[in-house]
């Protein structure tokens, strides 16, 4: 629970999108249920119609940071599994198939 308060507090400072949260697999109504109950815990509120950290809620996200921050830059960028080529020999030719390419 407490990465993902973290992860919350840190969309909400940023004005980020709750997509970084689905893509962890976080689905809407946790996300819903960690903001009402940092509502309820007076880390976040609504000012003219936007949801900002309160005084409370920034201290909340410094001590948060020290321990959920990813420092080391490896972690950083995921390796894509899904799109990894198998290892071909050197003397062949990658050709994908036409239906798979994006661009």
């Amino acid at each position: 629970m407490d990465n993902n308060l973290y992860l919350l507090l840190d969309v909400i400072k940023k004005s980020g999108s709750v997509k970084k949260l689905t893509r962890i697999g976080i689905t809407f109504n946790q996300i819903a249920e960690y903001t009402n109950q940092a509502i309820q815990k007076g880390l976040i509120t609504n000012v003219e119609n936007k949801i900002v950290l309160t005084e409370l809620g920034l201290e909340s996200l410094e001590v948060l940071e020290k321990h959920y921050k990813k420092t080391n830059k490896e972690e950083w960028i995921e390796i894509d599994v899904e799109n990894k080529i198998p290892k071909i020999e050197k003397n062949s030719i990658f050709l994908p198939r036409q239906n798979a390419l994006t661009f």
